[in-house]
């Protein structure tokens, strides 16, 4: 039994030829499914269930042709990597459709080897491409992680120097809980040898909090 690979769709006007690359591609282990025109193929590869990994597309064919077709597939469906085939007086225009996204091309009459060979490629460019996207959203969600965690810190910023001025300003006055208060408590509250200006300031925010 041959282990199934991926899916690929092979989109194609001409029965003949769907049915060749099928045969061929399913015999490497691709499940295939086909497609006779543009707009049919584009609907198939918006089928979230078969997961298409892999299209081939004929670049000429009628309604939708495999650019206007390719055109589409590169912003709804990115991560699909598409596949042109064409005649080799076409050339060019193949050429062409790897500037608009295409990963690469096959030309007629198929050599079946290397039509099996270019889409194991593809298939391996799209995990390239899938591990890439998972990487992004993971740098993503550590981002936005890092960014909830520094507005949490600027909050208890923000709150602690408001009770660093209620401090100051009830020292300044000597009201109740004020300077006498307050310095009375200081040798009880700082038996601990400090270090720094910090550690002196957090000991005398923790004595108002109890005045």
């Amino acid at each position: 039994m041959i282990e199934e690979r991926g899916r690929v769709l092979v989109a194609d006007d001409e029965e003949s030829v769907r049915n060749l690359l099928q045969r061929t591609l399913e015999g490497a282990g691709y499940n295939v499914v086909t497609a006779a025109n543009g707009q049919e193929a584009l609907e198939t590869m918006s089928e979230p269930e078969l997961e298409i990994g892999v299209a081939l597309l004929d670049i000429k064919m009628p309604g939708l042709s495999g650019i206007e077709v390719l055109k589409q597939v590169t912003i709804e469906h990115p991560l699909i990597c598409v596949i042109m085939a064409t005649a080799v007086v076409d050339i060019q225009t193949a050429i062409e459709a790897m500037k608009l996204g295409a990963y690469d091309y096959i030309t007629k009459p198929f050599n079946l080897d290397e039509v099996v060979l270019t889409v194991q490629r593809g298939f391996e460019r799209r995990t390239l491409w899938l591990d890439n996207e998972n990487h992004r959203q993971r740098l993503q969600e550590r981002l936005a992680a890092q960014t909830e965690r520094m507005q949490e810190q600027f909050v208890e910023l923000m709150n602690s120097l408001a009770r660093e001025h209620q401090l100051l300003f009830r020292l300044k006055q000597g009201q109740p809980g004020g300077r006498k208060e307050i310095l009375s408590k200081l040798p009880k509250e700082l038996q601990e040898p400090m270090t720094s200006v910090e550690e002196f300031r957090n000991a005398l925010l923790k004595i108002l909090k109890k005045t």
